[in-house]
C-alpha cells in the first residue's frame, strides 16, 4: 500500500505521454490526465512533501514550458510535453490549494 502513491505518479507520467504519442487528436483524453493530476495531488502529497512537491512540479513545469516552445520540435514531442504538463499542473493546483486551505485555515 505504500508504493501506491508513487506508481499513481509514474502510472499518470506513462499514461499522459502515451496519450500524447498516440491519441492527441482526442478532445476527451485530456481530461483523463487531468483527472491523473487531480487524483495525484489528493492521495499521493503528504504533508511533509508538500513544499518539496510544490517547488520540484513548479520547475518541472517551466522546463517543460521551456521545451514545448522551442522551434524545430517534432510534433510527438509537443503533443507529449503538452499531456506531461496538463497532469503535473493539475496535481500542482490540488497540492497547492490544499495547502493554501490549511494556511488560511489557522
Amino acid at each position: 500500500m505504500k508504493n501506491i502513491g508513487k506508481f499513481a505518479f509514474f502510472g499518470g507520467l506513462v499514461v499522459a505521454a502515451i496519450i500524447g504519442l498516440f491519441f492527441a487528436g482526442n478532445n476527451l483524453l485530456p481530461w483523463a490526465a487531468a483527472g491523473l493530476g487531480v487524483a495525484v495531488g489528493m492521495l499521493n502529497v503528504k504533508a511533509t512533501e508538500v513544499r518539496s512537491f510544490l517547488v520540484s512540479g513548479t520547475a518541472l513545469t517551466v522546463a517543460l514550458i521551456a521545451i514545448q516552445t522551442q522551434p524545430y520540435n517534432p510534433d510527438w514531442l509537443t503533443s507529449v510535453v503538452l499531456y506531461e504538463k496538463v497532469f503535473i499542473t493539475h496535481a500542482l493546483l490540488v497540492v497547492g490549494l490544499l495547502t493554501l486551505f490549511h494556511i488560511a485555515k489557522d
